[in-house]
């Protein structure tokens, strides 16, 4: 049975080949997105490692639960405990570090701002040993207060060399500074994509805000003293709120806490080769469903011959797991290329990845080559079932019967499938909804009308190709085809309805994020302009900029908010802080009790679904956990319950930002302009006034509005393109099945020909054929991606999405791509329609 097996698939192998496309394709997507995953960890890993090569130990503050991010502050270290260090025993070099922002421009004056990446200012140690694989690629290290040296990317990208002056963004004024050197760590040319600017120890301390402190201290050890020995000894001498670890132990909670944060591409990709595999398993069980009918006499001579049920099974089943396991093999080879593709698509639409040499790991084998063949497999089980229903007194007719009975099971369980997905969406659509169960909804959804699509698909194809009557004879009878086999139309169909639901999903939500936010930004602020970061990538600017803004001619006020994160009630929160004496004025919070302008230093407006769900009320004192202060506590003097502007459950003052967080950089800041004075005048003045701040920029709302959409249509771009390889495969699905019918239709085509049909109609035929079940796929998925759009957005109305927004030309430009596809698709197996020998396809058995 194994031979025939083997020449089963070398007699069909044209069949097959559209078929190992598809699950290459998906688990090419699976396996490239394990490949990048692997790579981004070992190039942060050899990085950090690198970086952290000459420290033993590292003195810092200690912060209990969650450690922040690399470039995140933490507790400073009082420079004092420098010179302790320095006295224990084993201590061969000790230096404090100062890390903090520092945005840099490049040659022609523009911010070198890296994509989802920090902006650093720090120090580099003085002392050789301390350095590790750090090195001065050209120039030297800084020793003048106006003096920079730069990462290496950001020297070569930036366009510089060596004695050029640039201007550094910082918290304080913008400086001007001369390049003196450019920095490299081991083999890579920046910080996992972050930028660094390197200044001169006490300038460091004075611009990034740590006067009389650091951040860290790294510590060498003496030749025989362990890094573990040291750091115990060292760790017993400090006083409370600083701790020790090893370099080792940095480097790695480092390592962690990046890739950490990359979990979630991760995790997405994931999804989306999920989606692409799943689109390929229709491939796969139509591809085996039209091989069992079509080889009904060859199985039928096997058992005639003495193959039992089982070996039929078997025989089936083995070619699909060759299949599966082939194609997967292929499919891992283009993942290399995939790895590369993703990690350029990534930059191209904003996320910056570091470079870093492929790496293969064997998990990423192993669960490619299991991912395509169980898959592979699990598709081919039915129609494998089937074939071992078929009788040896098939071998002697002409035929194989086309009816096939749908059982009350597959009835009952398609209802209940699609009765739990419309139970969720529902929920979501008309009460409250776990927004994460919208997904498994879905899921249930699309199920149940795999499994009861061919119920309606004959119905379903009879009006949407309706119009085909018009097309003469080749439509009508691409219409009867399309109709003929509602279960084979559907399973061609249901793979590109799985695609198209996404992709619509993805726009309905976009287009109404982007509705909500314009709504949600002209109830919560009354400002004339805003002043912020010109990239939604930047982490914001200095608070000098607010002050030169306040003096503009034609400003009336400015209310600047501010951005950190600690803990408050012993979770971890985000805070917005406000000045409370102008933000009465420009905004609009919503407050539930109390008011903006009584807000204190030592006090905070909580949300007040937040504040009802852990009993709170107006006067509670909650302790909190900040960065620039081991402990605090602070008084609920109100409850807030509008969305927009400020997006954290916290508000508190300025003045008590800048006490808990070392970041002073202003965020978005509101702008009333003077009645009497026209707007857009301002605009210009708050331009030019703040032209030498490129890390700022001013805007009106109409503009405010204009970026943020951009920012989502980017974000819809990128999605849209990891999603389109569904679609292809899709489209792959609807070529593998024509080209089969093609096949299986011999002698119906030859003596359509016979009659009288000439090769033009035959095309068209075909043709239209595709474009029927191309448009069935496109408005079944477009109306389940509609459905699913809209109750992902209620789900997530208390987030501030409370506007429902279709994109009616976005869809229907969808469902006429769909068609044109359809016509695309049908090039193929078309010609090969029009080719068929008439004389030897009447006589075909």
């Amino acid at each position: 049975m194994l031979s025939a097996t083997i020449k089963g698939m070398l007699v069909h192998r044209l069949r097959l080949f559209l078929t190992v496309t598809s699950i290459a394709l998906g688990v090419a997507f699976l396996s490239g997105t394990l490949m990048m995953n692997s790579s981004m960890q070992r190039a942060f890993d050899g990085l950090f490692q690198s970086i952290n090569a000459g420290t033993d130990t590292v003195v810092r503050g200690a912060v209990e639960g969650e450690q922040p991010a690399p470039g995140e502050p933490r507790p400073a270290v009082p420079a004092s405990v420098l010179e302790d260090v320095r006295g224990i025993e084993g201590v061969t070099a000790a230096e404090g570090v100062v890390e903090g922002y520092a945005l840099l421009t490049d040659s022609d004056g523009k911010p070198i701002q890296p994509a989802g990446a920090p902006t650093l200012g720090m120090t580099l140690p003085s002392d050789p040993s301390l350095l590790g694989e750090t090195e001065l690629r050209a120039g030297r290290a800084p020793l003048r207060p106006d003096e920079v040296a730069v990462d290496a990317s950001s020297f070569e990208k930036g366009g510089l060399a060596l004695g050029d002056e640039i201007s550094v963004m910082l918290q304080g004024p913008a400086r001007t500074f001369t390049v003196v050197g450019a920095v490299g760590y081991g083999e890579a040319d920046d910080l996992g994509g972050a930028t660094a600017a390197y200044f001169e120890g006490r300038t460091a301390q004075a611009l990034l805000g740590n006067e009389g402190s650091f951040d860290s201290i790294v510590v060498k050890a003496e030749d025989g003293t362990s890094d573990d020995a040291l750091t115990q000894r060292i760790g017993a001498a400090l006083p409370a709120g600083l701790e020790a670890m090893t370099g080792k132990e940095v480097a790695d909670e480092q390592t962690e806490a990046v890739t950490g944060g990359l979990g979630f591409i991760t995790m997405a990709l994931t999804g989306f080769a999920g989606i692409a595999l799943f689109v390929g398993s229709f491939i796969i069980w139509n591809t085996f469903s039209m091989q069992v009918a079509q080889r009904t006499r060859e199985l039928a001579l096997l058992r005639a011959i003495g193959a039992t049920r089982r070996q039929v099974l078997r025989t089936i089943v083995v070619e699909a797991a060759v299949l599966g396991a082939g194609a997967s093999a292929l499919g891992l080879l283009l993942g290399v290329g995939m790895s590369r593709a993703l990690t350029g698509l990534m930059g191209l639409f904003g996320l910056s990845m570091p470079s870093a040499p492929l790496r293969v790991e064997a998990s990423t084998i192993v669960i490619g080559l299991v991912a395509g063949t169980l898959i592979t497999v699990a598709a081919a089980v039915a129609p494998a079932r089937r074939a071992t229903k078929v009788l040896p007194v098939e071998a002697l007719r002409d035929a194989t019967p086309t009816a096939e009975r749908f059982s009350r099971v597959r009835l009952g369980v398609g209802a209940l499938l699609i009765a739990a997905g419309v139970g969720v969406l529902a929920a979501a659509l008309f009460g409250p909804a776990d927004a994460l169960m919208i997904p498994v909804g879905v899921v249930a959804a699309i199920l149940g009308l795999t499994t009861l699509a061919p119920l309606f698909m004959r119905g379903l194809a009879g009006v949407i190709s309706w119009p085909l009557l018009r097309r003469g004879v080749p439509g009508e009878l691409a219409r009867q085809n399309a109709m003929r086999n509602p279960r084979r139309t559907a399973s061609t169909a249901m793979a590109l309805v799985i695609g198209l639901t996404m992709v619509a999903t993805v726009a309905v939500f976009a287009a109404s994020f982007k509705a909500s936010f314009t709504d949600v930004l002209s109830s919560s602020t009354n400002a004339d302009l805003y002043v912020l970061t010109p990239s939604s990538q930047s982490k914001g600017y200095s608070p000098e900029v607010v002050d030169m803004v306040r003096h503009v001619e034609g400003v009336e006020s400015i209310s600047p908010t501010s951005n950190g994160k600690g803990e408050f009630g012993d979770a971890e929160a985000a805070f917005t802080s406000i000045d409370p004496a102008t933000a009465a004025d420009a905004l609009n919070l919503g407050m539930v009790d109390g008011a903006v302008t009584d807000l204190a230093d030592d006090g905070v407006i909580v949300k007040d679904a937040v504040a009802e769900a852990h009993g709170w009320e107006v006067g509670d004192v909650i302790p909190g956990s900040f960065p620039g202060a081991e402990r605090a506590r602070l008084e609920i003097q109100g409850t807030y319950e509008a969305k927009g502007i400020v997006n954290t459950d916290y508000v508190i003052s300025g003045d008590a930002h800048t006490t808990y967080f070392p970041d002073r950089l202003a965020g978005t800041a509101m702008v009333l302009v003077a009645d009497g004075q026209d707007i857009e005048v301002v605009e210009d003045r708050i331009a030019g006034v703040i032209a030498d701040q490129p890390d700022a920029t001013v805007m009106t709302q109409g503009e405010f509005e204009g970026e943020a959409s951009a920012v989502i249509d980017q974000m819809l771009g990128l999605v849209t393109v990891l999603l389109l390889l569904a679609v292809v495969i899709a489209l792959l699905g609807i070529v593998n099945t024509l080209a089969l019918s093609v096949f299986e239709r011999t002698r119906e085509l030859g003596l359509l020909r016979a009659v009288g049909m000439t090769r033009g109609q035959v095309r068209a035929m075909v043709r239209w054929e595709s474009v029927v079940i191309s448009v069935i796929g496109a408005l079944v998925g477009a109306g389940l991606g509609i459905a699913l759009g809209v109750a992902l957005t209620r789900a997530l109305a208390d987030q501030g999405l409370e506007k429902i927004a279709i994109p009616g030309d976005q869809l229907a430009l969808y469902v006429v791509a769909a068609a044109i596809a359809g016509v695309l698709a049908a090039i193929g197996p078309s010609r090969s329609a029009s080719k068929v020998d008439v004389l030897r396809a009447v006589v075909t058995d």
